[in-house]
């Protein structure tokens, strides 16, 4: 069996990125004007992910503490979740959440209950939708 040389995320991502530095990522984006694909190399992401992972450290939070993340787009939705993991953190996918208050409010109040987090990491979108909820520290992602 061979050896690998790697032995963590960064170790992972890295080898990849070093391997393939050119090769291509398509990310679709749907809008009121149409479907579009933007694409990025595996250097570029890079270097966008580790940048956001940055800016999470600096929240000073626990490591492992669990992440929300609210976004609508493709491309940021994966770059936080690799920031969230090369930060030490676990991201939480969040689904479209219901345009009726108290349905919304219920279901961040399960989400809550459930994983003891109050971090949302959304975009501007999102914290309109969520910014009328008591308690949650909301983090805008541009």
């Amino acid at each position: 069996m061979a050896q690998h040389d790697f032995n963590t995320i960064h170790d992972i991502i890295t080898q990849a990125v070093n391997r393939y530095p050119s090769h291509e990522l398509s990310f679709i984006t749907s809008c009121a004007r149409g479907t579009f694909t933007q694409t990025t190399t595996f250097s570029a992401f890079n270097r966008y992910v580790r940048n956001l992972a940055r800016a999470m450290l600096e929240w000073a939070i626990p490591t492992g503490s669990i992440i929300v993340v609210y976004l609508t787009e493709h491309e940021d939705n994966m770059a936080a979740i690799w920031a969230c993991l090369i930060a030490g953190y676990v991201p939480y996918l969040q689904p479209a959440l219901s345009a009726q208050q108290a349905h919304k409010e219920a279901h961040i109040a399960h989400i809550k209950s459930l994983f003891e987090s109050e971090i949302w990491l959304t975009n501007e979108l999102g914290a309109e939708q969520i910014g009328s909820i008591d308690g949650l520290s909301c983090t805008s992602y541009t």
